[in-house]
């Protein structure tokens, strides 16, 4: 019988429960992200599973874009025996600074799915243009 022993993946499971919340309470977790700017936005993914759009909150000051909420906990059935909890209830934030300028009176989101999408359009003096010679 030959058993695979994958180090790094095994050193990282470790890793993330030595570091679980359950061992840090007051630690806040930052959701993964993926940004891409394209010609005259910015789109910003969050992953927030489990988290509904009332318990998030975003904003926007001095090009900064704040992403910040709780994930609450879900109600056990009173005669339930939990046999694995593996689910964290936690608060979170993320900021993500922004090297050109943004439209704040036109930014706008939306939850589907556990995944946030912010959209922040650029300011007209941050959008490429071309320049005719004469």
């Amino acid at each position: 019988m030959l058993v695979r022993f994958d180090i790094p993946r095994t050193f990282d499971n470790l890793l993330d429960d030595a570091c679980a919340t359950d061992y840090f309470p007051g630690r806040v977790l930052y959701p993964a992200v993926d940004i891409a700017e394209q010609e005259n936005e910015t789109v910003v993914l969050a992953e927030l599973p489990g988290v509904k759009k009332e318990d998030v909150k975003i904003t926007f000051e001095n090009n900064v874009l704040t992403i910040s909420g709780e994930r609450k906990p879900y109600e056990i059935p009173e005669k339930a025996r939990v046999l694995l909890n593996e689910m964290r209830v936690q608060n979170f934030s993320r900021s993500i600074e922004f090297e050109h300028a943004v439209d704040a009176s036109k930014i706008g989101a939306e939850l589907n799915n556990g995944v946030l999408r912010v959209v922040l359009p650029k300011a007209e003096e941050a959008k490429p243009r071309t320049i005719d010679i004469k």
